[in-house]
């Protein structure tokens, strides 16, 4: 940073941050994230009404007594007074309000977003296993992608031209020429915001010629804002510029504010004065930028790699042209030969006049100015061995007898033992060593009374079920039931000749088709 300090620091509210930045940067004042303290808000405001008056009281553009204001306000109007949360903000509002910033210029930043979104682009890129030469090609991808978004948006800046959006349509068309369309934003913003605001009668003169305005927003008019506008003053640095507003937003963001806007237009002001436009936000910011960087000295190696390029390709040009003749050939073969030997001297007479000077550097002192693959280091976890080298394991031993070759799962004695153990139980439960203790008797039919055998799987139940239901079945066909009279057989006549045991289409008797009957011949 060319040995300057910076006014201010957005941080969060790290303590041990605070306090390497008060030893390394003493005159450099701290700032508070306004993101996290809103998130911190939400968690203890509840309603969005809260939250919006908080808001208002920590991001508004006002002076210091007009804080104060709204603050009580605020605690009036939510009875806030016994909030711990709201008393503990209320002890750093120094750190957070905009109120107490508007005389450091921090082009508009109020949080660390600018940094987290770079470190978010950053991780997508970079990870974890790469090597040297891996993270180098990522973050020259990753500068190119910022490159292009610069040039993309410069050429957008010198091509397009946005539509006419507010009342003021001089001032509105000489900003569309000066900033950029990032910056043209905020600049419509506050030309349609100017509406609001209501300019008092009344303008005091002072003695160097300046005049003082005091304007107001529309619904709050014991809001007060003062305006000093100084028309004679011969002045293009944006430091010191012509018109000064005392809610600071100029000096804070460097864009033209609502008042500043309404006294221009009472004063039928066309165009922006030069203090008024901030070099950083024109289009030609890059052409008015130059910034003075000490010179360094280039590494010794950095800088022979360098030539060693430039004389290649100087080299391949030149063996190009003189392979195309058998002249030239031969004359580029002697001239390199005599060249070579006079290079190679002067190398020599370097290095010898080098070795008087100083002493021979090693290699860690040579290290330190080329930017290498770092060393492999060991990870952490045991080493691995090779199979062939690795010490012989430990020999398996077995829990339960101390033996070695099988574990306590495998191992026979306990299982023996076990075996032994089950076998002593079912002695015992045969004998009667307790008396107390009867031992149930065997199972029995229940049909037969004989043991052996159940009452499902009984032969003299089985044998005795089977003569029976032949019985049933015997009596079942020689006798009827009286209740169920046999119906007698239908007798079937015949239509033709009335005789029994046939039907008409059998009888022998009818007439066939085509043949005279009987009683026709007689």
């Amino acid at each position: 940073m060319n040995g300057k300090m910076p006014k201010a620091v957005l941080k969060d509210n790290d303590e041990a941050m605070r306090q390497a930045i008060e030893i390394v940067m003493p005159e450099a004042r701290h700032r508070l994230c306004i993101w996290h303290i809103a998130k911190n808000a939400t968690s203890h405001l509840k309603t969005e009404k809260k939250l919006k008056a908080f808001n208002r009281c920590m991001r508004k553009y006002q002076m210091i007594e007009q804080f104060e204001t709204l603050w009580q306000e605020m605690l009036d109007e939510f009875d806030l007074h016994d909030n711990i949360w709201i008393q503990n903000m209320y002890e750093k509002r120094y750190k957070f309000c905009q109120a107490f910033f508007g005389d450091i210029f921090m082009a508009g930043m109020r949080s660390t977003q600018r940094c987290e979104g770079m470190n978010k682009d950053c991780k997508k890129v970079l990870g974890k296993g790469k090597t040297l030469v891996e993270v180098v090609s990522l973050i020259y991808r990753f500068l190119m992608k910022l490159r292009n978004n610069q040039e993309r948006d410069e050429f957008m800046n010198m091509n397009s031209f946005p539509c006419v959006k507010t009342h003021l349509k001089d001032l509105e068309k000489q900003a569309f020429s000066v900033f950029t369309h990032d910056m043209l934003k905020w600049i419509v913003k506050e030309m349609k915001r100017e509406s609001f605001v209501t300019l008092k009668q009344g303008v005091e003169s002072l003695e160097d010629g300046s005049r003082v305005y005091k304007v107001s927003t529309y619904k709050r008019p014991d809001f007060e804002h003062t305006v000093v506008y100084c028309p004679e003053k011969e002045t293009d640095s944006a430091s010191d510029p012509i018109m000064v507003c005392s809610c600071r937003m100029f000096e804070f963001r460097g864009v033209p504010c609502r008042h500043m806007f309404s006294v221009m237009k009472n004063k039928h002001v066309v165009e922006l004065h030069k203090s008024l436009i901030v070099k950083r936000w024109s289009k030609d910011a890059r052409s008015v930028c130059d910034i003075p960087y000490p010179v360094q000295s280039m590494p010794r190696e950095a800088l022979e790699v360098s030539r060693y390029s430039a004389l290649t390709a100087e080299c391949n040009r030149l063996c190009f042209f003189a392979s195309k003749t058998d002249a030239g050939y031969n004359l580029l073969q002697k001239e390199i030969s005599r060249l070579s030997a006079i290079v190679e001297g002067l190398a020599n007479e370097k290095e010898k006049e080098k070795e008087k000077v100083q002493a021979p550097t090693t290699l860690s002192s040579s290290k330190g100015s080329v930017v290498r693959d770092p060393i492999p280091v060991r990870t952490k976890g045991r080493e691995k061995l090779d199979k062939k080298t690795e010490p012989p394991r430990r020999p398996i031993t077995c829990g339960y007898c101390q033996g070695t070759g099988h574990n306590s799962q495998t191992c026979e004695i306990r299982k023996e033992k076990e075996r032994a153990d089950k076998s002593n139980e079912n002695d015992e439960r045969n004998t009667d060593a307790h008396p107390s203790v009867s031992i149930p008797a065997k199972r029995s039919c229940g049909y037969c009374k004989q043991s052996g055998h159940y009452t499902q799987t009984c032969d003299v139940r089985k044998e005795k079920e089977n003569a029976e239901k032949t019985e049933e079945n015997v009596a079942g066909r020689n006798t009827n039931p009286p209740s169920v009279a046999t119906p007698a057989k239908r007798t079937i006549h015949c239509g033709e000749c009335g005789e029994a045991g046939h039907t008409y289409r059998k009888c022998q008797n009818k007439n066939r088709k085509g043949m005279p009957s009987d009683t026709s011949e007689e």
